[in-house]
């Protein structure tokens, strides 16, 4: 393992939000911006990983899988990169954000919680910051996309449910930011990323 004098382990971030909010451009922006690169590493959601798993989407288990392998992940990582310079883990959802989806099949967020053997409490202590991508469909749903002009399934309605969803779950975390969603999505993006420069910088 690479180890640099002086560097201790990373600080998480947790980028959420329902579909259609800007996670995926706004993380593809932090990997290609040179100053952000060098001192941040970008993690993919779980559900990537998933789609080599045949098991029903809608499925309580599916959801647990997706607990597991994301909290797996994010360990392993914070492990590798301890001492290397890297001060920031930027997560695509953190933990809690399959519970939105739990909800929204109709199981109850204590069944969640009881089924992974977690707490709300523990999802917030995993992640430093979390930024909450509002979804377009909440305020700008014209501007919204789905299959096929876009890689999600929601409708307009069930984007704008699991953005309400998940912004109660994360509400309560001491370090939650909102970005509401806007007819501009450049701004959007750049109020985004303006936040992460000014974690990653407080990082030293």
């Amino acid at each position: 393992m690479c180890r640099l004098a002086g560097s201790g382990p990373p600080w998480f971030l947790c980028l959420s939000g329902g579909p259609g909010g800007g996670k995926t451009e706004l993380l593809s922006r932090v990997a290609t911006d040179p100053a952000l690169a060098e001192r941040a590493a970008v993690l993919e959601g779980a559900i990537r990983g998933m789609r080599f798993v045949r098991m029903n989407p809608r499925s309580p288990e599916f959801q647990c899988a997706l607990v597991a392998i994301q909290a797996a992940t994010e360990q392993s990582l914070k492990r590798a990169l301890a001492g290397t310079g890297k001060r920031v883990i930027m997560c695509h959802r953190g933990t809690l954000d399959p519970c939105a989806f739990w909800v929204s099949f109709g199981h109850s967020r204590e069944s969640f919680f009881e089924m992974t053997g977690t707490t709300l409490e523990e999802h917030y202590r995993r992640y430093d910051v979390v930024i909450h991508m509002e979804s377009a469909a909440v305020r700008v749903p014209e501007a919204y996309m789905r299959y096929p002009a876009a890689h999600r399934p929601e409708g307009v309605a069930q984007a704008a449910l699991l953005d309400g969803l998940l912004g109660e779950l994360w509400g309560g975390h001491p370090r939650c930011v909102k970005i509401e969603g806007m007819r501009d999505f450049e701004e959007k993006i750049e109020r985004g990323m303006a936040l992460i420069r000014g974690f990653v910088a407080s990082m030293r």
